[in-house]
C-alpha cells in the first residue's frame, strides 16, 4: 500500500480541510471523514454510522482506510499527525474519491453532490506539486548534492523539450516562395531529363507525365497541393524525385496518343 503524507490545509471554495495523498495509490488524494462531516454540516458519528451500516460496500484500501485497524499499519501515521480524537474513538476513516462517491449515494443529498463535483474538480483531480528548493539554499551537503543532480536532470529535460519544440516549429513551417521556386525547377528538370531520354514530344503525353510526377511528389509529402508542402517534407520529396518513374497506369494512357 502507498505511503501517506499530509499535504497541509487545502481550500476549495469556502471549505478548508486537511489534504492527504497516498494510501489508495500514488498521487491519489483522500479525505478524512472528520473533514467530510464539517463540509456536509453533519457530525462525525453520523458519517461513521453511515459507513458502518454499509461497511460491505466499502473496500479496504480502495474506498476506505481505517487508521485504527491494526492490520493496515497506518495507526502510527494517525497518532503522529493528531488524527485520533480520544481513546474512546473506534474508527478514524479516510476515504478515496471512489469511497466518497459511495458515501454520497448513501447520504442521498442533492447539495452533497454539488459539493462533491467541486471537490473532484478542485481537489481530487488536482495534482499536488511540491515546491523544491534550489540547491544553493540547502545547507545539508548530501541533500544539496542530491538536489543539484536533480537540477541538472531537470535542465537537460527542459533543454531537450526546447530543442524539440524548435524543431517542430521549423519542420511545420511552410516553404518559402524561394524554396517553392527551387522545388518547381527541380521537378521541371527531372521531367525534362525523362522526356529527353525517351524522346517524348507529344504534348498530351508530356501532360500525363507532368501530372504523374507532380502526383508522386504530393503523395510523398502527404499533402493535396504543392502550396501545403512544409520543411519537414523535403527529405521525402527528394527521395521521390530521385526514384520517380511513370506509373503503369500513366504509361498505358500514353499509348492513346
Amino acid at each position: 500500500m502507498n505511503e501517506l503524507k499530509i499535504l497541509g490545509t487545502e481550500k476549495v471554495g469556502n471549505f478548508k480541510f486537511t489534504g492527504i495523498e497516498g494510501g489508495f495509490g500514488e498521487n491519489k488524494k483522500a479525505m478524512l471523514v472528520r473533514d467530510i462531516a464539517v463540509i456536509h454540516e453533519k457530525e462525525v458519528r453520523q458519517i461513521n454510522q453511515a459507513i458502518n451500516m454499509n461497511r460491505k460496500r466499502f473496500k479496504d484500501g480502495i474506498d476506505v482506510i481505517d487508521f485504527l485497524n491494526q492490520s493496515n499499519g497506518f495507526r502510527k501515521f494517525a497518532e503522529d499527525n493528531g488524527l485520533i480524537g480520544s481513546n474512546r474513538t473506534q474508527h478514524v476513516y479516510l476515504l478515496s474519491e471512489r469511497g466518497y462517491a459511495k458515501l454520497l449515494k448513501i447520504l442521498e443529498d442533492d447539495k452533497a453532490w454539488e459539493i462533491y463535483d467541486e471537490l473532484v474538480d478542485n481537489y481530487f483531480n488536482m495534482r499536488y506539486v511540491i515546491q523544491k528548493q534550489d540547491s544553493y539554499m540547502i545547507t545539508d551537503p548530501v541533500q544539496r548534492a542530491k538536489r543539484w543532480i536533480e537540477e541538472q536532470e531537470e535542465h537537460q529535460v527542459k533543454l531537450a523539450m526546447a530543442k524539440q519544440e524548435t524543431k517542430d516549429v521549423q519542420d511545420n513551417t511552410p516553404i518559402s516562395s524561394k524554396d517553392y521556386q527551387v522545388l518547381s525547377r527541380k521537378i521541371g528538370q527531372k521531367l525534362d531529363r525523362y522526356l529527353s531520354q525517351h524522346q517524348i514530344y507529344n504534348k498530351n503525353q508530356v501532360a500525363l507525365l507532368r501530372w504523374d510526377l507532380n502526383n508522386a511528389i504530393l503523395k510523398a509529402a502527404g499533402v493535396p497541393a504543392r502550396t501545403l508542402i512544409k520543411q519537414k517534407h523535403f527529405t521525402a520529396i527528394a527521395e521521390a524525385l530521385v526514384n520517380w518513374e511513370p506509373s503503369e497506369s500513366t504509361l498505358e494512357k500514353m499509348k492513346a496518343y
